[in-house]
């Protein structure tokens, strides 16, 4: 018999907590306070419960259901078992699924645990279940371990196979342990009970009746006894120190024999095989630790042996007994057969002990065979672990990535403090998981700093929070390091600085039982705004990484603040402008148009010198003069790119000037409606998404090409669709239709479901800084120049706008482009040469540039000064085509184009003039030019057009 006695050691005290009764559940508690596996918030790895435990409760649960309602009802009552789990698990990372409980390999807590077994016993309606499954937990690899050995020295490993699943969260002991009954006690370690906190009593019951159906469990699945019996001494439960139990079973007989044939080497493989049969079906990874063992199993040489020196032996004492008698006939029988067996007793001692030899060293190898099993499933089970906590950590980032993208989105989506603040509270506490979140504002002046807005307390916490205004004088007190330095604060424990804070704070952090806290400053251009503050409640902590998202956080509400004040101001200022603009408007139009005049003057005077100089380097690149040293090659190619860098200096000085005075340049050419309008709503689809809308569009049934400048087109289309998303609530629909009404205009549609537009401002919305009023519609804020800029763009382009409220809700905005409808004229044969082709320019240097050109390419140029003598030569001869500058003298290029199409409407002709006068390039399409090329003109871009409609030499 083997006894030893408990000692009266107790537990670490533990802080006071009011323990509730044994009928109130853990599930009382809405969320999990500690992590259920990987790693604790000390960075410990999380080992309160080996996985083969949990497996075997899931595994038992689904077999349970199975067999009372199906098995399609079995892997629902799992897949029911994670979601109640999942919603128990504040942070989406440790989200569990039925794969990831049968795994063997994890571990986890013994809060975790306490869950796991009060779902069950909800799902299966079995207030046993517990007790049950314990049965369930006699696993392959335990059943390997213990065959080998009878139920009383199985219970006196007792403590080994409770540390092995248990991994030092809890304590065994060994009472008493006879050849029919055992007497073994448990009890919980410190951080155990903490996890069990108030509901300590019913946990600790469940994880006893777990341990109870293990024990009774033992005699009839190890040995095939029959069913062991338990008797409950003390509990924990029960508020004892311990929780005992007495079992007792029937007794083995014959076990002995049994012992020695199952223990024997081929008994012993055989087991081993047939139980790593068993595993391959559940823990096939367990059952390759045994696998990779060095098991030896001999040949039956020694039985062999050992039967032929007893023959020996016998044979032996045959003999000496007949020489005894032949020797000595008085010898009686008994001293016969006493010699006769001497050499047997001498070889049965020397077999015993050889057979004590062999005994000692096959007890050897089992331990040394143990021993190896254990360590590598140790090793294993670590890199599992360490695999398995990487994993955590990679979906905790992309949890956290996530939650910024989103939260960067959410945060640009408005401009009012109040609520961008809110949306940052939001966030923290539902995408970041934090337990509450407040963010407070520093006032410089006063050096005092107000909280203005908590999420995540109770109504009276936030209020009491929004009454503290707390003054800052001390640089080196907590609120001092973030406000006054500007530094981050990282608090794992509030117990160290709670001395340090201010009693306001205090107060708080006392009110919203704050355990530990993150602390950083806002910091909005070059001063600190405020700060912002998310804490942890029960027993959980923060960490670097904590303090390294919020620094993140805190950065882009730096910004959002950033463009919120910016944007306020600028509303400021534009009430304000309103007035003045209103006042200023004809004496600034007066003086608009003087400006434009005038750079429009100069930049015609600048265009025509520099065409020619731009034309006259071209050629001589090339080679139109004769060839070109390198040297020369190199200035030449220099004084080209600065010529088009002038070029450009122009056309932005320019451009600037025509935004401010609403005269804006398109480019028309043949633009492809539908994919145009394809590309603007894909890069659209993120700002909808936004706000769970909807977009969508419907294109023509035909092929649409109109006559645009793409990119005015895209501009035009952007600012519509914007509108329509920035005045559509959530979950609306915004639709865009191509359709070509007739041939010679397409029309697109943008409709939304919004508001509508008030009936009085549906012909004032395309006027410059219009805005419907907040008595209207409480629609987002803007300046008003979209849509004025829309009907500007649409109107170059010869097209028209229009705005109209759909009977069944909401606004539609539609304009028209037209239809480029040109038709090519007749070309001649390419390879026929000495075409004839007439220029029309005032300007000797452009003459002679475009003569150049055009002998290159093998025309015959011919020249006119101006549209009189033009007209005259069209009458005394025939041309193939014609190159005619708009801006001539006596009769305009726009007259002779309209009278040449009177009598001729085959010849092409190619229009010239200075970007200035691109309105007039338009009208000269419309009158029946084929193109035209803007000064300083590019010579390839003009060869190209000459190629095109005058048909190569």
């Amino acid at each position: 018999m083997i006894s030893s006695t408990l000692d009266g050691t107790e537990a670490e005290s533990l802080p006071t907590v009011e323990l509730f009764p044994k009928e109130r559940t853990i599930l009382e508690q809405s969320a999990m306070v500690f992590r259920p596996f990987g790693l604790d918030e000390q960075g410990h790895t999380i080992r309160d419960l080996s996985g083969v435990s949990i497996r075997a409760v899931t595994v038992f649960l689904e077999k349970l259901i199975t067999a009372q309602r199906g098995e399609s009802a079995g892997k629902e009552a799992v897949e029911d078992l994670c979601q109640l789990l999942n919603d128990r698990i504040k942070d989406p990372v440790y989200h569990v699924t039925p794969e990831f409980l049968r795994n063997p390999w994890n571990s986890y807590s013994y809060e975790f645990t306490s869950y796991l077994y009060e779902f069950c016993e909800r799902i299966s309606g079995d207030p046993r279940f517990a007790f049950k499954a314990g049965a369930e937990k006699i696993s392959p690899i335990m059943l390997a371990l213990t065959r080998p050995f009878s139920i009383s020295q199985i219970f006196t490993m007792f403590p080994y196979f409770g540390n092995k699943f248990t991994s030092g969260s809890a304590e065994f002991r060994v009472v008493e342990v006879t050849s029919t009954t055992a007497v073994v006690a448990m009890r919980f370690t410190e951080r155990t009970l903490r996890q069990f906190g108030p509901y300590r009593r019913r946990c600790a019951c469940l994880v006893c009746q777990s341990a109870q159906g293990i024990m009774i469990a033992m005699a009839s699945r190890i040995h095939g006894l029959s069913q062991a019996e338990t008797i409950e001494t003390s509990c924990i439960g029960n508020d004892d120190a311990w929780c005992q139990w007495t079992i007792r079973w029937q007794e083995e007989r014959g076990y002995g024999k049994r012992f020695w044939r199952t223990t024997s080497p081929l008994e012993q493989a055989r087991a081993l095989l047939s139980n790593q049969e068993a595993f391959s079906k559940t823990d096939s990874a367990q059952a390759g630790l045994l696998a990779t063992a060095p098991l030896q199993v001999e040949p039956r040489t020694s039985a062999q042996q050992h039967f032929t020196w007893f023959l020996w032996g016998g044979l032996v004492g045959l003999l000496l007994m007949a020489g005894v008698g032949i020797v000595n006939p008085i010898v009686s029988l008994g001293e016969v057969l006493l010699v006769g067996l001497c050499p047997l007793l001498i070889i049965g001692i020397l077999v015993n002990r050889r057979l004590l030899r062999e005994s000692e060293r096959r007890e050897a190898l089992i331990q040394e065979q143990i021993t190896f099993v254990e360590s590598r499933h140790e090793e294993l089970r670590e890199a599992y672990l360490e695999q398995e906590q990487m994993r955590v950590e990679l979906r905790r980032k992309v949890a956290q990535l996530t939650a910024l993208h989103r939260a960067g989105l959410s945060f640009g989506s408005t401009f009012e403090r109040d609520t961008l603040l809110h949306q940052v509270l939001e966030a923290l506490t539902h995408e970041l998981n934090y337990n509450s979140a407040m963010v407070s504002m520093f006032d410089q002046g006063d050096q005092t700093v107000q909280h203005i807005r908590l999420i995540g307390g109770p109504p009276e916490v936030e209020t009491f929070a929004q009454s503290c205004r707390i003054p800052i004088t001390d640089p080196d007190s907590p609120e001092g390091t973030v406000v006054l330095q500007g530094q981050p604060l990282l608090v794992k424990d509030i117990e160290i600085i709670r001395h340090r804070l201010h009693p306001l704070n205090q107060r708080l952090a006392e009110l919203s039982k704050t355990k530990a806290l993150v602390v950083v400053p806002i910091k909005t251009k070059d001063r600190i705004w405020g700060m912002l503050t998310v804490d942890r409640s029960h027993n959980q902590t923060v960490t670097e990484d904590d303090l390294e998202l919020m620094t993140t956080v805190a950065s882009q509400v730096s910004i959002a603040l950033d463009n919120a004040s910016a944007y306020q101001q600028i509303e400021e200022w534009n009430e304000g402008l309103e007035v003045k603009v209103k006042e200023r408007t004809e004496a600034l139009e007066q003086a608009d148009r003087l400006r434009a005049q005038f750079l429009s003057h100069v930049s015609h005077e600048l265009r025509t010198p520099l065409t020619s100089i731009k034309g006259f380097i071209q050629n001589l690149l090339d080679g139109l003069t004769g060839p070109l040293n390198e040297k020369q090659q190199r200035y030449l190619v220099r004084m080209s790119e600065n010529s088009d860098r002038l070029v450009r200096m122009i056309e932005d000085l320019l451009d600037r000037t025509r935004i401010e005075t609403g005269r804006l340049e398109v480019h028309p050419a043949d633009v492809e409606l539908e994919p145009c309008l394809a590309d603007v709503l894909e890069q659209l689809k993120p700002l909808a998404h936004a706000k769970q809308q909807t977009l969508e569009f419907y294109s023509a049934d035909t092929k649409v090409v109109v006559w645009a400048d793409r990119d005015r087109l895209i501009q035009t289309v952007v600012n519509l669709v914007q509108n329509s998303i920035k005045f559509t609530p959530s979950g609306g629909t915004i639709t865009v239709i191509c359709a070509m009404p007739n041939r010679r205009t397409a029309t697109v549609l943008v409709r939304d479901t919004g508001p509508g537009i008030p009936p009085e401002c549906l012909d004032k919305i395309f006027d410059p800084f219009f805005r419907i009023q907040q008595g209207h519609r409480a629609g987002p804020k803007g300046l008003g120049l979209g849509l004025s800029i829309v009907k500007t763009l649409v109107e170059l382009q010869g097209g028209e706008v229009s705005a109209r409220n759909r009977p069944e809700g909401g606004a539609e905005l539609s304009f028209t482009v037209p239809v480029h409808a040109a038709t090519t004229p007749h070309r001649p044969d390419p390879q026929t040469t000495g075409r004839h082709i007439l220029v029309v320019d005032d300007d000797p240097d452009i003459q002679q540039l475009l003569h150049d050109r055009l002998k290159a390419g093998g025309y015959l140029p011919c020249s006119a000064l101006d549209g009189r003598q033009a007209l005259s030569v069209l009458q005394s001869r025939e041309f193939d085509g014609m190159i005619l500058d708009i801006g001539i003298g006596q009769i305009d290029g726009l007259e002779v184009l309209r009278r040449v199409r009177m009598t001729n409407q085959r010849l092409p002709i190619l229009m010239i003039t200075a970007s200035g006068s691109q309105e007039l390039a338009m009208k000269a399409i419309g009158l029946g030019a084929q193109a035209y090329v803007l000064k300083p003109f590019d010579t390839h871009q003009l060869q190209q057009m000459m190629d095109r409609w005058f048909g190569s030499a």
